[in-house]
């Protein structure tokens, strides 16, 4: 158990089980004891949740093509250039074969799924699974949102500033008005969320952002740049910086929630999730070992990886044919886990933030174990949630209803 200093309350955490108590002045006593009682179960608990493997999310590339040359993108040009893609046909089997594998949710990933749309929304309409597709809207017309929203399917739209000249430049013209666009067409839809991907040019306007979409959305996705490209590398801004930024938008979208119009940072809510229901997180990429080949697989034409940001790394594709195999795979990035990772063991947020990205770290330093580019950003986060426990404002960020059971021990 490490106790750590905050300003105004102290917080007493054990990094192998992430249990927690917020305490002012003094540790009840009935905490430590409530841990001592319950923490060979806890242990279990997180032992099982960390390394099972349980593939319930495939995501799948239909195609290497994009209509958008976006700098950071982590397909390398020479696979988007190559253009190879998935028929109809090729597509139906996939889904056939991912049944056996206990697959419940199926996302059209990038390039950019909708340059095969007439593929995808005909299998979407013959099997039963939970659907979601991320795009950069470009080709999004308004007959496809109305399919969309009577499939209930997730969509995710690509949007990374909310200024017209920034976002033009970092999307392609007329990107910013075509948004625009479509967040009249999808009017309020609860399934919609918006990917914003934190990086130089943008990193400063992330409240302003919360802003233009705060009564539009409900969830908005604010991802640092991955360095698996050379590009990426390149928008990376420094993270200390980009963290001030990225809680200055947390806090708005607060204020917004508590004035009627609830938007949530999903990467925010995450972290919350990881402190106060570890077991309940949607995002995998806070995890160690992250959910890479182990909660998800990504299928493209040339074959499947442990997730999208390994492509480009044949060392880590498995053929087609390997499908039904899967579970037995990828055990190089299911090995990536912060006690082998010598700045990560010690520390007493390990089993909050995952220390991501393995892919990232592996195309910029040749190994997976070394600590994450922006490690000082996600300490930085998970203290500010800390203090959102604290301040009784867990609620406009999380929602608590739908959390089996919540501990907080306050003296």
């Amino acid at each position: 158990m490490k106790e750590l200093e905050f300003d105004g309350f102290r917080v007493i955490l054990d990094p192998d089980t992430n249990f927690w108590a917020i305490y002012e002045r003094e540790l009840p006593e009935n905490v430590l004891r409530f841990y001592e009682e319950n923490r060979s179960v806890l242990e279990e608990r997180m032992r099982r949740y960390r390394f099972e493997v349980d593939f319930n999310t495939a995501y799948i590339n239909p195609t290497e093509r994009c209509n958008a040359s976006c700098e950071y993108c982590y397909i390398p040009p020479e696979i988007r250039r190559r253009g190879r893609e998935m028929s109809y046909e090729a597509l139906r089997d996939i889904l056939e074969r991912l049944e056996s594998l206990g697959v419940r949710n199926v996302i059209f990933h990038g390039a950019e799924p909708l340059l095969v749309k007439g593929a995808i929304f005909r299998v979407m309409g013959e099997f039963d699974y939970r659907y979601g597709i991320q795009t950069n809207g470009f080709l999004l017309e308004e007959e496809d949102v109305d399919f969309l929203k009577s499939m209930n399917a997730n969509v995710g739209i690509s949007f990374d500033s909310p200024f017209r000249e920034v976002e033009d430049f970092l999307r392609g013209k007329g990107h910013y008005d075509k948004i625009m666009q479509i967040l009249d067409w999808f009017d309020g839809y609860a399934n919609l969320n918006v990917i914003t991907t934190i990086n130089k040019h943008n990193y400063t306007q992330l409240e302003e952002m919360v802003d233009l979409l705060a009564g539009k959305v409900r969830l908005v996705l604010m991802n640092p740049v991955r360095g698996t490209s050379e590009g990426g590398r390149r928008l990376r801004p420094d993270p200390v910086k980009a963290a001030e930024h990225f809680l200055r938008a947390v806090e708005r979208a607060i204020w917004h929630t508590k004035n009627g119009r609830r938007i949530v940072i999903g990467d925010f809510a995450n972290i919350l999730l990881g402190i106060v229901a570890p077991y309940s997180r949607v995002l995998q990429c806070d995890i160690s070992p992250c959910g890479a080949g182990r909660r998800f697989i990504s299928i493209t034409p040339e074959g499947i990886f442990p997730c999208g940001e390994f492509i480009g790394f044949e060392e880590f594709g498995i053929g087609l044919d390997e499908l039904e195999l899967a579970g037995e795979k990828f055990f190089e990035v299911r090995e990536r886990v912060v006690e082998r990772i010598e700045e990560c063991r010690d520390c007493e947020y390990r089993n909050i933030c995952g220390a991501p990205c393995p892919a990232e770290v592996y195309a910029e330093k040749g190994t997976m174990f070394e600590k994450a580019p922006f490690c000082e950003f996600y300490k930085a986060v998970i203290e500010k949630a800390f203090e959102v426990i604290h301040r009784g404002d867990l609620e406009h960020v999380v929602n608590l209803r739908a959390l089996k059971r919540v501990y907080e021990i306050r003296a």
